[in-house]
C-alpha cells in the first residue's frame, strides 16, 4: 500500500501542471460539444482520449508506477484503450452527438472525476498524496461519461475496455484503501446495463430468446456483479 500511495504522490508532485492542462482542455471540449457541437471539436476530443490513454500508460504506469506489480500489463491495457480511440479517429464511428435518453446521467459521470480529490480531502489526505482527476480510474470514468452523454453512436471497443478496467480496478478499493474508486463502480453498473440493452434494441427483432429476455439476463448479471461488490468491499 505504501508503494502505491508513494507513486501517486510522486506522480502528482511532478505532473500537476500537465494534469491541469488535460483537465482544462477536456472541460473546454466537453462544453463545446454540448453547446456548439462541430466537427473539429469531435476530432479533438478523440485525439484527447488517445493522449490521455497514452499518458496513463507511459507517464503514470511506466514512469511513476514502474515499481508496482503488473505496471507493464496495465500500461499495455491503456495502450489498447488508446488504440480503440485511434480506430475511432480512422473510422469516424463515434458521432459524439447528444442523446436525450441518458444525458443527465452522462453529465453526472463526466463531473464525477472532479469528486475524486474532494473525497481524498474529506478523508484527511493532502496534496500530493491524494487522488486526482488524472488517475486511471478517474480518466476511465470521464470517458464513460462522454460515451453516456453523447451516445447516439458509440465506440463499443472503447466501452468494453473501460468496463474491463472498472471491473479490474475494484480490487484496489480494499487492497490499497482507495474508496474513491467506488465512484467508478457506482457509474459503470448502470452504464453496462444501458449500453447492452441499447445494443439489444438496435439488433434484429423477432429472434429467440426475445429482447425482453435478453435484457432481463443483462439486468440479472449486473445485479449479481453489484451484489458481489457490495459483499466484498462495503
Amino acid at each position: 500500500m505504501e508503494i502505491f500511495w508513494n507513486s501517486i504522490a510522486e506522480y502528482n508532485a511532478a505532473t500537476w501542471p500537465f494534469q491541469l492542462a488535460f483537465i482544462t482542455v477536456a472541460a473546454v471540449l466537453t462544453l463545446i460539444l454540448w453547446f456548439r457541437p462541430c466537427t473539429w471539436a469531435k476530432i479533438a476530443t478523440k485525439v484527447l482520449m488517445v493522449l490521455e490513454s497514452l499518458w496513463i500508460a507511459f507517464v503514470y504506469y511506466m514512469k511513476f508506477a514502474a515499481t508496482r506489480e503488473h505496471s507493464s500489463v496495465m500500461a499495455i491495457f491503456w495502450c489498447l484503450v488508446a488504440a480503440s480511440w485511434v480506430y475511432d479517429l480512422a473510422t469516424h464511428y463515434s458521432s459524439f452527438q447528444k442523446s436525450g435518453k441518458y444525458r443527465p446521467w452522462g453529465v453526472i459521470m463526466i463531473l464525477l472525476p472532479l469528486v475524486y480529490p474532494v473525497v481524498s480531502l474529506l478523508r484527511g489526505m493532502s496534496f500530493p498524496e491524494m487522488t486526482t482527476p488524472m488517475l486511471p480510474s478517474a480518466v476511465a470514468l470521464y470517458m464513460l461519461g462522454m460515451l453516456m452523454a453523447f451516445n447516439r453512436k458509440v465506440n463499443f471497443f472503447a466501452f468494453i475496455f473501460i468496463m474491463h478496467w472498472a471491473l479490474l480496478s475494484m480490487t484496489k478499493i480494499v487492497l490499497f484503501n482507495i474508496p474513491e474508486d467506488l465512484l467508478l463502480a457506482a457509474a459503470c453498473l448502470p452504464a453496462m446495463f444501458i449500453f447492452f440493452s441499447d445494443a439489444v434494441d438496435s439488433g434484429p427483432s423477432g429472434g429467440k430468446p426475445s429482447g425482453r429476455a435478453v435484457k432481463a439476463l443483462i439486468l440479472g448479471i449486473v445485479l449479481i456483479i453489484g451484489a458481489v461488490w457490495i459483499y466484498a468491499y462495503v
